[in-house]
């Protein structure tokens, strides 16, 4: 069955030759210009030439009268059944739009940035690097070939925590945990559960792009003892002070950091810091626990000693040469006289009695 359009030219190719032999038996000269004039005319009756005024060419209807963009979906699916399946399948808002919209002619592929012009920046430019299927642009997102930069586009707060942080995630391309565009991986695939089975939720303290930077609720202690239980219990619960009763943020305002005592707590004179502070008290949680090195000095002590201290001084006795620690090994407790080495029982002051019985005490020893 012959095209409608070869019809048409056949047609008209029998006019003209129609009137071609009726000019043969006219004279030649001015009857060759009525030739001409008459062929131009049969031509444009059949539509062979354009008739536009604005010098476009006419778009002719299809044999069936119907014109290209008014095609439904449906009627493309019979030769585009792939593409057509994936519009329909997909998600986004390319689904409920018509081929047409897109492809305004057979076989017209569009630029994506007709409709989302530079939405990832000036310099992505390759749209189908990262959507290779544009009927489903959304449904995977995947290219082994990109490198982490080009994730920056539409994830720069992502992008820009796993720099900042330092850690070890930062060493890694985006894709060794997001395999997939949109698949989150559960932490303990390469962590494990270091906290426990009560910690299983990894995010409600850790940032994965920036795991070392913890962040929690204000004075939530719930949070900090899924980690840090077993020293809160055995702590606080040793000596009961006045930090039990108190939130962790009051003291740690940002994870693994830790105000001054003297930021609340005056210290015993002027001059302390914070190394005099902990050389005493150890452990913040249990601060009257006191503990000190065998090096501390004495000055250490007077801060809070200075009756005793001052009353050695005035004594006179080889006692105010000494650090108070050769006496007091551990805060609270005193050594005997004899213990430390440094003095002997003279027989002739017999058995049965105590230094202290002559001496008097020994930050105020009396000699002689």
């Amino acid at each position: 069955m012959a095209d409608s359009g070869d019809t048409i030219v056949t047609g008209c190719l029998e006019q003209v030759i129609k009137e071609i032999s009726v000019m043969a038996r006219l004279r030649r000269g001015k009857d060759a210009v009525a030739l001409i004039v008459i062929i131009m005319a049969v031509l444009a009756v059949c539509g062979c030439m354009d008739r536009g005024g604005d010098g476009e060419p006419q778009s002719v209807p299809s044999p069936d009268n119907r014109v290209y963009p008014e095609l439904r979906n449906a009627e493309c699916v019979d030769c585009h059944a792939l593409q057509y399946n994936s519009l329909e399948d997909g998600r986004g808002k390319h689904a409920p739009l018509n081929c047409t919209f897109c492809h305004v002619q057979h076989g017209y592929l569009p630029d994506c940035r007709d409709c989302h012009p530079e939405t990832h920046g000036a310099t992505v430019i390759a749209c189908v690097s990262c959507h290779p299927d544009p009927h489903a642009p959304v449904e995977r997102i995947n290219n082994s070939a990109l490198n982490s930069s080009r994730c920056r586009s539409c994830h720069v707060p992502q992008y820009e925590g796993i720099e900042e942080s330092g850690g070890l995630h930062s060493a890694f391309e985006c894709d060794h945990c997001h395999i997939q565009h949109g698949y989150l991986p559960p932490c303990s695939d390469c962590h494990g559960l270091p906290h426990g089975d009560d910690a299983l939720d990894c995010t409600s303290c850790h940032d994965p792009h920036k795991p070392g930077s913890i962040e929690f609720d204000e004075h939530d202690n719930s949070q900090c003892a899924r980690c840090h239980s077993s020293f809160i219990r055995e702590t606080f619960t040793r000596k009961h002070t006045r930090h039990a009763d108190i939130a962790c943020d009051m003291c740690h305002p940002e994870h693994a950091v830790t105000m001054l005592c003297i930021d609340c707590h005056a210290g015993h004179n002027t001059g302390m810091g914070m190394r005099d502070c902990t050389n005493c008290h150890r452990i913040g949680h249990v601060p009257l626990e006191i503990k000190y090195s065998a090096d501390t000095t004495s000055s250490v002590c007077v801060d809070c000693h200075a009756e005793p201290f001052n009353m050695m001084l005035q004594s006179g006795s080889e006692h105010a040469y000494i650090e108070c620690v050769l006496c007091h090994p551990e805060h609270g407790t005193t050594v005997t006289c004899a213990s430390v080495g440094c003095h002997t029982v003279d027989p002739s002051h017999g058995s049965g009695g105590q230094c202290t019985d002559c001496h008097g005490q020994a930050h105020d020893l009396m000699v002689g």
